[in-house]
């Protein structure tokens, strides 16, 4: 299934016109993100529920990790695993996902992966970074290596010393003894880039390209949300990993029919609305089945037509509170299992 996914992704990227590209480039989101699934004893022993949660009242939950495009919105590598244990984090599925990378991409993230070894690696493979700095490292832009401009300037890391998951012959043999990289300070954050070439990759368009990560955000709203994955239904871990595969196929299919109308209307695929399309290609899906005089080339133009007319709004400097405002129903929390819940309200009756 992982590979049926890259083979899609890989297509719908590779019929992107060269103005979807940033600098000529690829530009890949990376970002990770839970889904819950059905409290069953497979589930819980390969993707155990939080460890703050009380025993038989969580659910089991599992991590997804992802390489979206920019420019098409593709979907092209994915890597899962628990929320807990030894190799579970988002940089560890990171560095499993690095090699399915192509040479001269660039790989836009937040600061989880803003760290020596990623940066590493990424180089290692030819790829670029863009990421937002990690908390817990200091930049001092008046001890900067070199400077290239106001807030802009090249500083040089050391190599730590080896994490307990690397080789040592790796360590040794590949992992440079320093890195050169560049910070970038904005009014809201710092920018971490590999991209130290400051003609080539002015500091106005290395800041306009990071906010552009948020878009991957949109992307699992709109597969968990608008797909409905936020809660998955098999009972089984091989059954679940089915079901996301699936979920990111589908997903794949209608960002190519956003990529079609996107090229039919002189939009890029962003600009076109993910929940029209998706509306549109079920509603298209009923039409042949019950029209029989309706061919799929009139459909399909017909389609293009209506995607086209549904814009997503342009919104700059959107900024929206994590909160909700729809209050929840007066139903009590589950505090036990619903056997013992059972057994409980039968002796208080």
């Amino acid at each position: 299934m992982n590979r049926t996914l890259q083979i899609s992704g890989k297509r719908l990227d590779e019929e992107s016109p060269e103005s979807w590209l940033w600098h000529g480039r690829r530009v890949v989101i990376a970002d990770g993100t839970t889904a819950n699934m059905p409290d069953t004893t497979e589930n819980q022993q390969l993707y155990p529920q939080s460890k703050s949660q009380k025993k038989e009242v969580g659910f089991p939950t599992v991590r997804m990790l992802a390489f979206i495009t920019l420019g098409s919105g593709a979907l092209i590598e994915t890597a899962m695993g628990a929320c807990e244990g030894k190799g579970s984090g988002e940089q560890s599925l990171m560095i499993q996902m690095i090699p399915n990378l192509n040479a001269d991409d660039i790989v836009l993230g937040d600061a989880i992966f803003e760290t020596y070894f990623i940066l590493a690696l990424l180089l290692i493979a030819g790829v670029d970074g863009v990421f937002e700095k990690n908390g817990a490292r200091k930049i001092d832009f008046r001890k900067s290596f070199m400077k290239l401009g106001k807030k802009d300037a090249l500083f040089r890391l050391e190599r730590p010393p080896k994490p307990p998951w690397m080789s040592r012959e790796f360590y040794d043999q590949w992992t440079p003894d320093h890195l050169i990289i560049r910070a970038i300070k904005t009014k809201n954050r710092i920018i971490v880039t590999t991209l130290i070439d400051a003609e080539a990759y002015p500091r106005s368009d290395i800041s306009a390209l990071y906010t552009k990560r948020w878009n991957i955000e949109l992307d699992f709203r709109s597969i968990k949300t608008i797909m409905n994955m936020e809660m998955l239904r098999c009972k089984t871990p091989a059954m679940v990993r089915k079901e996301i595969y699936v979920h990111f196929l589908v997903y794949n299919l209608i960002r190519a029919l956003m990529a079609r109308v996107a090229k039919a209307t002189e939009q890029v695929p962003r600009d076109v609305s993910f929940k029209a399309a998706k509306q549109t290609l079920n509603g298209a899906r009923v039409l042949l089945l019950f029209c029989p005089n309706c061919t799929l080339n009139q459909v399909q133009a017909q389609m293009i037509v209506i995607i086209g007319e549904h814009k997503v709004g342009d919104r700059p400097g959107r900024s929206e509170p994590r909160a909700v405002k729809r209050r929840p129903k007066a139903f009590k929390k589950l505090q036990h299992s619903r056997a013992k819940a059972r057994q409980l309200n039968k002796y208080k009756g």
